[in-house]
């Protein structure tokens, strides 16, 4: 299935008639030429930074006769001081006499004291627009009243040829070829629209910044939104009850952890790639390898991973696991995974499995998952990232390694749906457990950024959440490509999918009406219960005399382990009658009290 579907075959168009504003998502179309926020940087410090930089045409008379430049930089910082000095350049036309509020010429939508930025409007339907640009977010399913996007054009230039007179005096309903016709530049702004929130947008003419400024209703100290309250600027993260969930790092307790980190890491990582490039070299396929990290403590999930895609007969042959102990890596090895295990890094990290999401277990793995991946983007491959509670129905590199003319690879980077589409994780909610990065100058940025930022993953307790405010950035100064793949689509469900919407997607998979590529068991507290529903789901392969046991107490030889552990066949069990069970599990308790059974 196509990761551009989104349920979006194109609507038919409907009339073009006049309508009231309805919606809430609101895309500010700039027509009119503009000092980019980038060149207002530059300007600033072409000033301050270069203050030995040659007149562009002095520089160029000294190439012209052979004569070296500066540096080997000085030639493009000469193109970038005149792009940033044409503005200055051009005549400014005289102030023109100051408009009242009152200023409105006669059926016009918009009054003269704001016709330089914007003098018309349309609508167009929502699906048929995001189809045709797409930013790659998971986007919510159309409800009333918010079924069509809303267009601000700047001049009557930007407005389609067609309706430039009428779109001055009316709000029409158009096609999105329609609608962009003359567009040359498109900012699109995501927004609210459950109508429950007292919001308001403020666009304000001004050379451009590509973020959004926030402002609350809120109290000086503690406290939620009150009308009483007055306007405050606050961080995009801030919820309405005044809980921020990104708070700043504290130097002591994170930033100074980080620098320990990434003092043993920076003086060590040229012997580490070094040990990891014969090994990635060798499973590589397609130059792309399936990355895992795993310690003692949750090396039964890996292992019964393995064994599900033993029983399915699905290759693993290129799949590198950086186990975090000794024992992980033998046990990885013995079920035909390629392990590799740094100890001048990972050394530290205990063996034991995380109590709950987010205690100090969980963390140090997720500063271990930073790591890996970016040191296997320095060795110059595309890679798959899966945490290790995941099960394979099929082998999802044949999603990402389609043909090269697929819509797909239009994107950098792909994320599981996380399910979870609130401010914390926006706009893309990715999972930070299943994720493809195509290698490219691009990814490897945002990789070496996110361990550089990894004090945020210390504060937050979350790889998931640093993750996605640094890809947000990237994604808006670099241009960064990131593609999350629906949770209203079938090949990628997890953990939202198994605990929401009463189990309905889990009812059609045990059916066989939906076929997907992998399952992810996330949104669940800890590895106890991952592996009870795992279990209850047909979804466990590995034999309980095996189960949390290093190699030597197992007592079989690393060949014979897949034999003697993995089962060919599921290995069901019930536990929780009101969860989600490939059989009837009535006879269970339930795990949270008062919800019925799930058959």
């Amino acid at each position: 299935m196509s990761p551009v579907d989104n349920g979006s075959t194109t609507p038919s168009v409907r009339t073009k008639k006049s309508t009231g504003l309805s919606t809430s998502t609101i895309l500010l179309v700039i027509g009119a030429s503009a000092i980019s926020f980038l060149a207002g940087t530059l300007f600033a410090l072409s000033f301050n930074e270069c203050p030995t930089l040659p007149p562009p045409a002095q520089a160029a008379a000294e190439q012209a006769k052979g004569t070296p430049l500066e540096s080997p930089e000085t030639e493009e910082r000469i193109l970038v001081r005149k792009e940033m000095m044409e503005p200055l350049q051009r005549e400014v036309p005289p102030a023109e006499p100051a408009h009242t509020a009152a200023s409105h010429r006669k059926g016009q939508l918009f009054p003269e004291t704001v016709r330089k930025f914007v003098t018309g409007m349309a609508h167009v339907d929502k699906a048929a627009f995001t189809e045709k640009f797409e930013l790659g977010v998971p986007l919510d399913q159309p409800t009333k009243g918010s079924e069509d996007i809303l267009l601000l054009y700047s001049g009557r230039k930007s407005m389609p040829t067609k309706y430039q007179r009428s779109l001055a005096t009316n709000i029409q309903q158009l096609t999105t070829e329609e609608a962009t016709e003359n567009c040359l530049f498109l900012n699109m702004i995501y927004t609210h629209h459950e109508g429950q929130r007292e919001q308001c947008t403020a666009i304000i003419p001004q050379y451009e910044s590509f973020h959004i400024h926030k402002w609350m209703r809120l109290p000086s100290g503690k406290g939620g939104v009150d009308k009483n309250n007055p306007l405050r600027p606050v961080g995009r993260g801030l919820q309405p009850n005044g809980i921020d969930p990104f708070k700043v790092p504290i130097y002591e307790r994170h930033t100074k952890r980080l620098w320990e980190m990434l003092r043993k890491y920076l003086d060590s990582v040229d012997d580490v790639l070094n040990e990891l490039r014969p090994i990635v070299n060798r499973i590589k396929i397609k130059n792309t390898v399936i990355v895992m990290v795993c310690n003692h403590g949750q090396s039964e999930l890996l292992v019964n991973f393995a064994c599900s895609t033993h029983a399915r007969g699905l290759d693993i042959s290129n799949i590198i696991v950086f186990a975090t102990d000794e024992e992980t890596k033998e046990l990885a090895e013995s079920v035909g995974l390629a392990a590799y295990y740094d100890e001048r890094n990972f050394g530290e990290i205990t063996s034991e499995a995380a109590k709950e999401y987010g205690d100090r277990h969980f963390t140090a793995m997720m500063m271990a998952k930073v790591i890996c991946v970016q040191l296997i983007s320095l060795l110059g491959v595309d890679l798959l990232f899966q945490d290790v509670d995941i099960v394979w129905y099929k082998n999802p590199l044949n999603f990402f390694h389609k043909n090269e003319h697929d819509p797909i690879h239009t994107f950098d980077m792909y994320y599981q749906d996380d399910g979870s589409h609130s401010t914390r994780y926006a706009p893309y909610a990715p999972n930070s457990g299943f994720y493809y990065v195509r290698y490219n100058a691009k990814t490897r940025h945002f990789l070496t950024s996110l361990l550089m930022q990894g004090d945020l993953v210390l504060k937050t307790f979350s790889h998931q959440q640093a993750m996605t405010a640094v890809m947000a950035e990237h994604a808006s100064l670099f241009g960064l490509r990131v593609k999350v793949l629906s949770r209203d689509e079938n090949d990628f469900p997890g953990g939202y999918h198994y605990h929401r919407k009463n189990g309905e997607f889990l009812r059609q998979m045990f059916k066989g009406e939906v076929s997907p590529t992998i399952f992810h068991m996330s949104w669940t507290k800890n590895k106890d219960n991952k592996l009870l529903f795992l279990k209850q789901m047909g979804e466990w392969y590995l034999q309980d005399k095996c189960v949390s046991k290093k190699l030597a107490d197992i007592g079989v030889e690393k060949d014979n382990f897949v034999s003697s552990c993995c089962s060919k066949e599921a290995l069901v069990t019930c536990h929780y009658k009101d969860k989600p069970s490939i059989k009837p599990c009535k006879d269970s308790p339930a795990l949270d009290q008062g919800r019925p059974s799930f058959w």
